[in-house]
């Protein structure tokens, strides 16, 4: 399954990217799993607070991933 990741503020620094495209192995992957992975690729991402939308919506981490999701990494933000 192949999934696009953007990354935004503290995330992209983290990552030294804005986005990627991830491949990735057996069947269904859930959120929270994704997160697992991401933490292990980028370490320091184990000691940000960050939200995670998939396709434009906020999830929660049972959620599963389907083929070609935009998964967005997104660092606190403050409103006004």
């Amino acid at each position: 399954m192949i999934i696009n990741t953007k990354y935004f503020g503290l995330i992209a620094d983290i990552t030294n990217k804005k986005e990627e495209k991830l491949q990735l192995d057996g069947g269904k992957m859930s959120v929270a799993s994704l997160k697992l992975l991401m933490e292990n690729n980028y370490p320091d991402l184990k000691k940000t607070t960050y939200s995670i939308a998939v396709n434009q919506t906020m999830v929660e981490e049972e959620t599963f991933l389907n083929e070609q999701d935009i998964i967005a990494f997104l660092p606190p933000f403050a409103g006004g």
